[in-house]
């Protein structure tokens, strides 16, 4: 066998890995998410999750674009992914430890009892997943695999642990504990196992350490603000909607959950045809070819919204229970905002195929900017329902207008080929 089709062996069964971790991750958050949302009720799942939504925009700026950058290095040369490792560490501690406390002492201050309890249970566990960089390590090298039963330990013993708690009805308080198991255990087996495969297995030098840390924060101020803005766009809905009501939180939650479960499938699926359309040199095929990959898009989406329709209700009663019925009026709605999530997915990463870097990060700032008015002006005026309508509606706008200014609005183009029947016929396929 030949060097390269080794390597593409390895590549594929390390690309299995890392779908396997996904449908872990999905398992443990519907599964185990809604074990303890049936326990404490909406309203303190609402104060968990809320507590959730705020440090995980932390954890994303004491990150610092880091994660990028190391599975790109390593993944060219492992030493250079261990230098930057070991001597960004400071850079993480810094920022997340410092902007933690400040928030804890917010919440104490304004929030009740149990919602600080848990916020401190979360900034420990989000602690641990700021620094478990070992994850992107391996799945970098490709020994995904690892990550993989990492997080099948961890997992196990969560579910154990919460268990165990609701059997024997003890304190609300105690579901703190795998909160922190579910991130802590992860990050000390990797921590372990990177000891032992890194090359560099000495402490590198202070000369070193600053080489590597200043390069981390030259680069790392280009990407913070990019993934900063996702991780508010993602959280805005949230955070508003926990500031008015954390039982209408609660209920967001879990139907944004259900709605959202099926995600990982578009990313596959887009993921691999554009393989297809980045190697292709003819604009007129690839732009048929992104058309009929939304098509495929929205068949699965309406496929999944056509289950919700007739199993929804049924998933929600045996899953969260009848406290959580609330959920059923707005589940097919977040089918819905998956559906545009994907199609707005397919358009940015055909915009990629023409380097248009800085129109995406145009992009981002306005459509952040215009979810986060949008957002508060909705929840104040409809709580539950505004929440959804606007994160709809702007990933609506993401998927449509907000596109339609990049070079002779080829996106408006793509989605017109989808109601066009010439963009199925033989001739046209690629």
């Amino acid at each position: 066998m030949s060097l390269i089709q080794k390597l593409k062996n390895k590549v594929f069964t390390n690309s299995i890995w890392m779908m396997s971790e996904k449908l872990i991750s999905i398992f443990g958050l519907i599964f185990v998410t809604s074990f303890v949302a049936k326990y404490i009720g909406p309203e303190n799942f609402g104060k968990l999750t809320f507590a959730s939504s705020i440090f995980a925009i932390i954890q994303t700026i004491a990150m610092f674009g880091s994660e990028n950058i190391i599975f790109q290095k390593t993944a060219k040369d492992r030493r250079l992914g261990e230098y930057i490792i070991d001597s960004t560490k400071i850079i993480r501690d810094l920022i997340y430890l410092s902007l933690s406390l400040l928030t804890l002492v917010y919440i104490y201050f304004f929030a009740d009892q149990l919602t600080f309890i848990f916020s401190i249970a979360t900034s420990v566990a989000i602690y641990f997943a700021v620094h478990d960089v070992y994850s992107i390590y391996f799945n970098a090298i490709l020994q995904s695999k690892i990550n993989a039963y990492c997080n099948i330990l961890a997992l196990i013993v969560s579910l154990i642990v919460r268990y165990c708690i609701a059997k024997f009805q003890l304190a609300i308080e105690l579901l703190s504990i795998p909160i922190i198991l579910i991130t802590m255990l992860p990050f000390f087996i990797r921590k372990y196992l990177y000891g032992k495969v890194k090359f560099e297995k000495n402490n590198i030098t202070q000369e070193r350490i600053k080489k590597y840390r200043k390069f981390m924060i030259g680069i790392g101020r280009k990407l913070i603000f990019y993934s900063l803005s996702v991780a508010i766009f993602t959280k805005t809905s949230q955070l508003f909607l926990g500031i008015k009501s954390q039982y209408d939180l609660g209920i967001y939650t879990v139907a944004m959950t259900l709605g959202n479960s099926f995600y990982f499938v578009l990313v596959a699926v887009i993921s691999s045809y554009f393989t297809q359309i980045y190697i292709e040199k003819d604009f007129e095929k690839s732009q048929n070819m992104v058309a009929k990959l939304s098509v495929v898009i929205i068949v699965i989406c309406l496929l999944v919204m056509a289950f919700f329709a007739i199993l929804g209700s049924y998933i929600v009663g045996w899953l969260y229970g009848e406290q959580y019925a609330g959920v059923n009026d707005i589940l097919l709605l977040t089918v819905l905002v998956t559906l545009f999530s994907g199609l707005s997915t397919v358009a940015e990463k055909y915009l990629l195929k023409f380097n248009a870097y800085d129109y995406l990060k145009k992009k981002t700032l306005y459509l952040v900017a215009f979810n986060i008015v949008l957002t508060a002006l909705c929840v104040h005026q409809w709580s539950l329902n505004g929440a959804v309508f606007a994160i709809l509606l702007t990933e609506i706008m993401s998927f449509t207008v907000f596109n339609y200014f990049y070079q002779n609005r080829i996106i408006l183009d793509t989605q017109k080929r989808i109601f066009l029947m010439s963009t199925y016929k033989s001739g046209q396929n690629q």
